[in-house]
């Protein structure tokens, strides 16, 4: 049996929206459709919170610790407030909701499940060194 891997995210009820993780960039299909690519961080913090936050608080500290520090930078909580905003708007430049991502007071953030839908191929059939190339 060949090996599935995630390789990118619809977002949005009506899954409208695609989120490509190796290509840092969000893209909207459908009559308006755009692209816009992501900072490394922001598009680290998204692919996080899609891996883990979807219907399950992710805490603050888990996000700091993996989405900064893993990769070698410092977060605060100031800092992932700011980052974590900037994000938020430009979600809703491509019509998600405001409450795509949700603040869980003194706990962390999620996404609710109905929100995103996993896109899956076979192992290694992409590169992800930035390349959307096939091997």
């Amino acid at each position: 049996m060949e090996k599935l891997t995630v390789y990118g995210y619809r977002l949005g009820k009506n899954s409208e929206i695609e989120f490509v993780p190796f290509k840092k960039s969000l893209i909207r299909y459908g009559s308006a459709e755009s692209n816009v690519s992501l900072r490394l961080t922001m598009a680290n913090l998204l692919t996080y919170l899609l891996s883990h936050a979807v219907g399950t608080v992710v805490a603050d500290k888990a996000l700091q610790i993996q989405v900064w520090e893993n990769h070698g930078l410092r977060c605060s909580s100031q800092r992932l407030w700011q980052v974590m905003n900037n994000l938020k708007r430009k979600l809703e430049q491509f019509d998600l909701p405001e409450d795509f991502i949700v603040r869980v007071a003194g706990k962390g953030y999620m996404i609710p499940d109905e929100m995103v839908l996993k896109l899956y191929c076979r192992e290694g059939f992409f590169k992800t060194d930035g390349d959307a190339r096939l091997q």
